[in-house]
């Protein structure tokens, strides 16, 4: 019998990007720009069957708050009921260009940190620059967006509206891995989606 993670893979690979759920050496490095003690909300983009969510409970303080937005129905249904009865944890079955009418729903500031697994590569190009717009606009000025990838074919499109910080490869995944950090850019470089 198959797992959730991969019926939902085959059903619709543009949303899911990897057939294997991520390795302990991937969550660790996407872990590791989070200041925990400093953290008010973390928001996490696609968080499918919840390995780094996982990761995210452990690591955070009890006053943290998460905030998993997912676009896979199932996948919300089985996160809602897994963190059902946590505290400051909210899952919202949507897309991440709509975080802020979510967090203004739910009465959360805005994010310290955006955890994103999002595969960029296979998602619509408007609706990917729609999401990465709409995070630099949200996230605090000192917050982080860590991003992971299973190339770097969109590091130019990163980079139009945030500034790189840290670049990781981890190997010990299938699909091997790169860990991106950004921060916010100034201000979002102006031109056209296509270019």
């Amino acid at each position: 019998m198959l797992s959730p993670f991969v019926e939902e893979f085959f059903r619709n690979p543009a949303t899911v990007g990897s057939l294997i759920p991520s390795s302990p050496a991937l969550t660790g490095k996407v872990m590791q720009p989070i200041d925990f003690a400093a953290a008010g909300c973390i928001i996490e983009y696609g968080p499918g069957t919840g390995v780094f969510t996982d990761a995210l409970m452990c690591r955070r303080r009890p006053e943290t708050v998460l905030v998993l937005i997912e676009a896979n129905r199932r996948f919300a249904q089985l996160l809602r009921q897994r963190y059902a009865g946590h505290a400051g944890v909210h899952v919202v079955h949507g897309s991440a260009d709509k975080t802020g009418q979510y967090l203004q729903e739910l009465g959360v500031a805005p994010p310290d940190y955006v955890v994103c697994g999002l595969p960029f590569s296979s998602l619509p190009r408007r609706l990917g620059w729609r999401i990465l717009e709409h995070t630099a606009q949200l996230l605090r000025p000192d917050g982080k967006l860590v991003l992971f990838q299973y190339s770097l074919q969109n590091k130019r499109l990163f980079e139009r509206f945030f500034r790189p910080v840290r670049e990781e490869h981890v190997l010990l995944n299938l699909p091997p891995a790169y860990v991106l950090t950004y921060a916010p850019a100034a201000s979002p470089s102006a031109g056209e989606e296509g270019s």
